[in-house]
């Protein structure tokens, strides 16, 4: 196995009152791509999935986003992951699973719609009743933004936290 990576993404959704981190894994693997059948065990050893991959033209799978449920955190230390090849061969992996307690750094105001950063920086995606962003935009630090009616949904990007909160009006 080669370059397996673990990403942990937070996702919010203030309106919800809801958080949810997800777990995205890569690797490549040499050989011809195929599916493979992927177990994975989280930190806690209480906590698996038993996933199918399929190998892209580069032999790099990606497997995710896995999740605990909402308001659940995944379990931080190392993990691992077992594929079982076509050819019966069982290739295992150990990965580790960190990341800082996350906090909220973007607050929404339902009333006024009014969304409200802390001490970061975000990129702002504004939606209206289709999937394509009407605007995207770099918010500053400490920085406020009213959403007008057009907007069904903003999506802020934290890129330094890797954490996406998710207004819905």
């Amino acid at each position: 196995m080669l370059n397996l990576q673990a990403k942990v993404e937070m996702q919010v959704q203030p309106v919800q009152e809801s958080k949810e981190q997800l777990l995205t894994l890569s690797f490549a693997l040499t050989g011809e791509p195929s599916q493979k059948q992927v177990h994975i065990v989280a930190g806690n050893q209480k906590s698996s999935w038993v996933v199918k991959a399929q190998g892209d033209e580069k032999g790099r799978y990606t497997i995710g986003p896995l999740s605990m449920g909402r308001d659940v955190l995944l379990p931080q230390g190392r993990w691992d992951l077992s594929i079982l090849s076509e050819d019966g061969q069982t290739v295992k992996e150990s990965f580790v699973v960190s990341y800082q307690t996350p906090r909220d750094l973007v607050a929404y105001d339902k009333a006024t719609k009014t969304i409200a950063l802390d001490d970061v920086s975000a990129m702002l995606t504004l939606y209206g009743d289709t999937d394509t962003p009407l605007s995207v935009q770099q918010l500053e630090p400490e920085a406020t933004y009213v959403l007008d009616e057009t907007v069904k949904k903003a999506v802020v990007y934290l890129e330094q936290q890797e954490t996406t909160y998710i207004i819905s009006n």
